[in-house]
């Protein structure tokens, strides 16, 4: 696990743990919780949001402990180990190191406790061999071992996305102005190998 320098400093006061036995809630339920639509009628947006979740993409085969899950993560470990520090933590899989920490970088939602947010890290774990491998105060890098790549399921992988990161239609550049719509998202995620979430 790699740690940005200052990630400590948010971890071991988080307020939201959560109850352990979240853990092992459904992804589908939480993220159905979580989901913000349905726009309201007076809502600016390009394209409002459903009022239904959709169905989670990808199920079938756990790739949580497949060879190439863990190839595509080394890979980017040497990316990116020059902008933080290797951090050896006692946790059971790499999507149970936030609650670990107790990290508090999503704690502008409330709603989105630690032991949730596991559930839905542990099912990318499974469906997308996406594995947690950096933390930032507020920014969690994960490596894709099998991104999404079908139309359909980029589309779904973005609602997850939106729903575990209400931010994450957020540009963050300079060069756009307004949201992301959903269908943009989707489109940014097909084979891409590193998700990024950062909460505002």
């Amino acid at each position: 696990m790699l740690l940005y320098d200052a990630t400590l400093e948010r971890c071991g006061w988080n307020t939201v743990g959560g109850d352990q036995a979240h853990v092992d809630a459904d992804p589908y339920e939480v993220l159905a919780g979580w989901w913000p639509g349905p726009c309201l009628p007076d809502c600016p947006c390009d394209e409002p949001l459903a009022a239904e979740f959709p169905p989670l993409a990808r199920t079938g085969e756990d790739l949580s402990q497949s060879p190439a899950t863990f190839a595509s993560a080394s890979g980017f470990v040497r990316a990116v180990r020059e902008l933080s520090s290797l951090a050896v933590v006692q946790a059971g899989r790499p999507a149970d190191v936030p609650l670990a920490l107790q990290w508090s970088g999503a704690c502008n939602y409330a709603s989105h406790d630690l032991a949730r947010l596991t559930a839905v890290l542990r099912s990318w774990e499974e469906r997308f061999g996406a594995l947690v491998l950096f933390m930032a105060p507020d920014t969690l890098l994960l490596s894709v071992a099998r991104p999404p790549r079908r139309s359909e399921e980029c589309r779904s992988v973005a609602a997850e996305h939106l729903a575990f990161c209400p931010d994450q239609i957020d540009p963050q550049t300079e060069i756009r102005t307004r949201p992301l719509t959903l269908s943009e998202y989707a489109d940014s995620l097909r084979g891409e190998p590193l998700w990024r979430f950062w909460w505002d």
